[in-house]
């Protein structure tokens, strides 16, 4: 099926089932999208505190730039 063929199938349906194929297809994408960032990132072991304190950092860093 073409690109083409499938834009118009798409179309075919309601409003209400194209929204919901859309939110499926989004679903699959988005987790087609992590599993390629996640494959990419390197496995690091850190421990709840050290996760927390990235949290922190983090938070802290959006703080003082929204200051600015």
């Amino acid at each position: 099926m073409t690109q083409t063929d499938f834009i118009k199938t798409f179309e075919s349906f309601s409003p209400k089932d194209r929204r919901t194929i859309a939110r499926k297809i989004q679903v699959r994408l988005l987790d087609d999208l992590f599993d390629e960032l996640d494959a990419e990132m390197p496995d690091v072991d850190m421990s709840a505190e050290e996760i927390q304190q990235e949290i922190n950092a983090y938070r802290n860093e959006k703080k003082a730039q929204s200051r600015s």
